[in-house]
């Protein structure tokens, strides 16, 4: 057991949520460590949840765990929040390190005294490092890479049962309903690329945050687009599910895919591209973000795209989902905007060589057989030790 206890403060009683997810894959990561570890829950940023997902006892072992009285320590704040009472914390801990993520290019401006109050900060991809350093982040930065659950999501998991399914090519897509995953993009390119005539569907599991009746917003919402868009007549089939799906639904829907597909425009990580890959299923994913730290051409399907001003597609009268405006809309920002006629050449292509997608499917688990969270572990326990020097 290490010589100093690590105080993680994190949204652990979130599993609805990929920082809920993390949070307790990070904890239990430095345990494995040999890392003191002590969990504190917090829900700032986060929706608040009351159970600990997939690691119960060790996460409830953890929060009951008690405060070293003879050890130094050091605070892990997890959160897309980055305000602290840092005068308060400063007197608790000897180390306060930010661990957290960001999906654009750059760090707005006015969030730079925040950041550089911190003693380090911790990030879950080369892009989240590029865009602190380059953006005037002066405290370290350190990457402590997201892991995929390879025991979780596996190709022989049994596929989750939709009717009319069989015998097509199933693209699967999950996503947040929000303007940064782009929805909007990929129901035009479904639409325009595919008709009944071919055999194919496209399953989006999706859900709003901002609407207590997100099922109804959605729905509404997907078919006004369509309208808007003039599209009529015999299309290809389109599933949207907005329900709850227990996990081992979850763990079947990216099963019945052929393909996962999503043209986003900004990821930190993008921990659905993971679970897909480590699930025997290729991506067709936007070739800019925190994903391109394990997508490759070998596991995926990569669309070409453009770097603009998020404002520009928040503000279009396509948006579907235009919410968090005020994250977004600083004039140095910068995310993806990935090309149409490209996403759909890339899921046609993906249709029309089965082959070819089941042999990036293959490639894409054996790549996630390496990137484990015990990896992301020993490197936020280097960057610990590493800021502990004296």
């Amino acid at each position: 057991m290490t010589d100093y206890q690590v105080i993680w403060r994190g949204p652990v009683l979130s599993s609805s949520t990929g920082y809920g997810n993390a949070s307790r894959e990070y904890a239990a990561a430095l345990h494995r460590q040999g890392v003191d570890v002590k969990v504190e829950t917090h829900s700032r940023g986060i929706p608040a949840a009351t159970h600990d997902g997939r690691r119960p006892g060790l996460i409830r072992k953890l929060i009951g765990k008690p405060y070293a009285s003879n050890k130094p320590k050091l605070l892990i704040y997890h959160s897309p929040d980055w305000t602290i009472d840092m005068g308060r914390e400063k007197r608790r801990f000897d180390k306060i390190i930010l661990m957290t993520a960001w999906e654009t290019a750059h760090i707005p401006r006015n969030k730079l005294p925040v950041l550089n109050r911190y003693d380090a900060i911790c990030v879950p991809s080369s892009q989240n490092v590029k865009a602190m350093v380059s953006s005037g982040v002066t405290v370290p930065v350190y990457l402590a890479p997201h892991g995929a659950d390879t025991s979780r999501y596996r190709p022989d998991n049994r596929k989750i049962s939709l009717r009319g399914m069989e015998d097509r090519f199933v693209f699967v897509s999950v996503f947040d309903f929000l303007h940064r995953k782009n929805p909007e993009l990929l129901l035009r390119a479904y639409w325009e690329e595919f008709t009944a005539a071919d055999r194919t569907a496209l399953v989006i599991k999706t859900y709003s945050p901002r609407h207590k009746k997100s099922g109804e917003w959605i729905r509404r919402t997907v078919l006004d687009f369509k309208k808007k868009l003039g599209i009529s007549g015999n299309t290809a089939p389109l599933v949207l599910l907005t329900h709850v799906l227990e996990d081992e639904q979850m763990k079947g829907l990216y099963t019945l895919g052929n393909a996962f597909v999503l043209p986003t425009r900004g990821e930190a990580v993008g921990l659905p591209y993971m679970e897909a890959l480590a699930s025997g299923v290729p991506v067709i994913a936007t070739c800019w973000g925190g994903q391109m730290d394990f997508l490759h051409g070998g596991n995926s399907f990569l669309v070409r795209c453009r770097l603009q001003n998020p404002a520009i597609g928040i503000r279009s009268r396509e948006a579907l989902s235009p919410f968090y405006r005020s994250l977004f809309l600083n004039q140095d920002q910068l995310w993806a905007e990935p090309d149409l006629q490209d996403l759909k050449r890339q899921m046609r292509m993906a249709y029309e060589k089965p082959e070819l997608s089941r042999e990036k499917g293959v490639q894409g688990r054996e790549d996630m057989m390496l990137h484990t969270w015990d990896r992301g572990g020993i490197a936020l326990k280097h960057a610990i030790e590493r800021l502990r020097r004296p």
